[in-house]
């Protein structure tokens, strides 16, 4: 590592007088031809204090060029004189350097130089090179390992460049690298070799590729780099000679640890090596049997897909396939969440009946089916059970659909006969209203003239003038009556009837939701009132009208059903056009959705209705037609807000014929 003194003498090779002061006014060093020139004792001034070796005059000069340089200050000089009569001051730049043990103050200068002007600038850039010659070689006397020197060396040698600001150093050392790499083509470098061998190298440029690199950072770099080189082989060196101490000094304890221990084994071996010999045999034998089949029994036991346990008599899991379940843990906490034993416990019905049952349990929306099977003991006493639990909420949903669907296909065929023998008589009404509507239109001038002669006339225990004002509007009422029921049974027969699934049809949108209403109003009307707002501007797209119909009719009894009972229930069904999309908005102001259900909607078999018989399928096929037309739907809904359903679907080019 390269000393102190090292360091002075190479920048004494620039510099006739040097003095080196710290924050206390503590010398320590100053070079030999400026110590001639103070007035010290023969023991030297290095370790002396400032006013013990200068005269006022120069002191008071050096104090305030110190605390103008300490405060950011640059080209700052100071006065030397040596007191006597004859006396040529002599000026000295004075530069101040951060280090890790405090700062210090150079003061430096030649003693040609009271007899010339010196350059501001020049003695400026001497300065910054002293403080960063000074700072490295301090640095790396006090670094702790060579890969903490090379960290902080930029910090260091950017200081003594024309504008440290802007300055950028690399180093490499043993491969590996430190700092930053400069981005231009100009830069200068210096190599490390160190015990002749070339072991890195340290660059230096400029951010700014138009700043250039002066001569005097040429030689810097070159004066640090022969500093490094000394100082790096030492460290080396010193370090793996700690090393070795270290591992050394760690082998014999070891070593002396284990021949301790040695001779306590040794001395039990040799009593218990020939009871020993004659069982190690067999004992190799049964450990490799034994082992083998736990290495097979653990892995068929992780490998059943079912959760496995194992339970006590008082409820303690003994052991599970699953990584997530502990030993000791209750089975009704592990497996249910609770806090006490199932009301049905399996364990208490085999310890009583010694037999294996088998149950199906419902754990929130999913269904579990649960097999248990007794564990005896050597005397055939029930010392805990195995249960296998399987998961069939899919075998459960698929049976609840299958039984689903086939109420639908039978409602469907009842539908048809029923819209048959409904239309049948409404059609004689239809027919008859009219008749009644002719007559009373022939009749009523004709009571009209009677009623004239007869004042208190009166028709079905009314007066004839209310009656008269009224009887054209309740005959009205009836045909407006029986045209809505032939409405409503041919909307339910067209629900009803088996859908091809081709994209044959020229829907009018506008067209099917008044047909849609009409058929649900019985439904909603228990919940809110169905308000539409149809633009006159929607255009007929291809598609297939039984199914639009089907997730118009979904999405309007959803949001009927998600209206409180506290409150008046409104739906709105918006249309209009988006360019070339047909957009239909449903909008309900029902209790709303959470951000986790609106994720999971249009997920099959999620349902948040599933305790009123909701299957979880409906938005699913929704978002599948919507795919099929070529469009597609989203929603947008706010706890407590209501929610708002909008389907898109192109006018053109929205699918292809398919088959449901």
């Amino acid at each position: 590592m390269i000393s102190l003194e090292d360091l002075y003498s190479l920048i004494e090779s620039t510099f006739d007088l040097l003095l080196v002061v710290d924050n206390n006014e503590k010398i320590h060093y100053v070079s030999p031809l400026m110590e001639n020139s103070c007035s010290a004792t023969d023991s030297g001034v290095a370790g002396e204090h400032l006013e013990n070796i200068l005269d006022h005059s120069s002191l008071d000069s050096f104090r305030r060029a110190m605390k103008k340089v300490s405060s950011g200050s640059r080209g700052v000089l100071a006065v030397f004189c040596t007191g006597k009569v004859d006396c040529v001051p002599i000026p000295m730049k004075v530069g101040y350097t951060g280090s890790v043990t405090g700062g210090f103050y150079l003061f430096f200068g030649k003693q040609a130089d009271a007899l010339r002007k010196i350059d501001n600038w020049e003695k400026e850039e001497r300065a910054k090179e002293l403080s960063c010659l000074y700072a490295v070689a301090e640095w790396i006397e006090v670094s702790k390992t060579i890969q903490d020197f090379f960290t902080k060396l930029p910090s260091f040698l950017s200081g003594g460049m024309r504008y440290p600001d802007e300055a950028t150093v690399y180093s490499i050392y043993q491969n590996v690298e430190y700092g930053q790499k400069p981005e231009g083509s100009e830069y200068i470098s210096v190599r490390l070799f160190v015990s002749g061998d070339l072991k890195g190298e340290i660059r230096v440029g400029y951010i700014n590729n138009e700043r250039e690199l002066l001569p005097e950072e040429y030689k810097l770099l070159n004066q640090i780099g022969k500093m490094l080189s000394l100082a790096l082989e030492r460290k080396e060196l010193s370090e793996s000679i700690v090393l070795k101490e270290e591992e050394e000094a760690e082998f014999a304890a070891r070593l002396k640890d284990l021949e301790n221990e040695i001779g306590v084994r040794e001395s039990d071996l040799a009593s218990q090596k020939q009871k020993l010999k004659t069982v190690d045999s067999y004992l190799n034998r049964v450990n490799e049997t034994i082992e083998e089949s736990t290495r097979r029994f653990d892995t068929m036991f992780k490998a059943i897909p079912d959760k496995v346990l194992m339970i006590d008599l008082n409820r303690n899991i003994v052991m599970s396939n699953r990584d997530d379940i502990s030993s000791g843990e209750k089975c009704y906490r592990a497996s249910f969440n609770r806090e006490s034993p199932c009301i049905d416990c399996r364990l208490s019905k085999i310890i009583k009946n010694k037999t294996p049952i088998t149950v199906t349990l419902r754990d929130g929306d999913e269904y579990l089916e649960v097999h248990a099977l007794p564990v005896f003991n050597k005397n055939e006493e029930v010392e805990g059970i195995m249960e296998f639990y399987r998961n069939v909420t899919l075998e459960k949903t698929y049976e609840q659909q299958i039984q689903q669907a086939d109420k639908l296909a039978s409602l469907g065929q009842l539908v048809s006969g029923i819209g048959h023998e409904i239309n049948n008589p409404n059609q004689f009404i239809r027919g008859n209203i009219k008749i009644v509507k002719q007559a009373l239109d022939d009749m009523l001038p004709i009571v009209d003239d009677y009623q004239k002669d007869h004042p208190d006339l009166k028709i079905a225990r009314l007066k004839y003038n209310f009656f008269r004002e009224h009887i054209m509007t309740l005959v009205d009422d009836m045909a407006h009556g029986s045209e809505r029921i032939k409405g409503i049974v041919e909307g339910l027969r067209g629900f009803a009837r088996k859908d091809e699934g081709l994209l044959v049809d020229n829907v009018d949108i506008n067209t099917l939701i008044s047909s849609v209403q009409r058929l649900v109003q019985n439904e909603v009307h228990k919940h809110g009132e169905i308000e539409l707002n149809l633009s006159e501007n929607v255009k007929i797209f291809p598609g297939n009208s039984q199914k639009i119909e089907q997730v118009l009719v979904n999405l309007i009894v959803n949001a009927a059903q998600a209206i409180p009972d506290d409150r008046k229930g409104l739906i709105t069904v918006s249309t209009s056009m988006d360019e070339n999309t047909v957009v239909i908005e449903i909008e309900d102001n029902g209790k709303g959705m959470d951000e986790k259900t609106q994720r999971q909607i249009f997920d099959p078999f999620f349902t948040t209705k599933r305790a009123k018989g909701g299957t979880g399928l409906g938005l699913a096929i929704s978002y599948r037609i919507l795919e099929e037309h070529g469009g597609n739907i989203s929603v947008s809904s706010k706890p407590g807000s209501g929610t708002k359903f909008t389907l898109r679907i192109p006018v053109v080019g929205n699918g292809k014929e398919s088959k449901s």
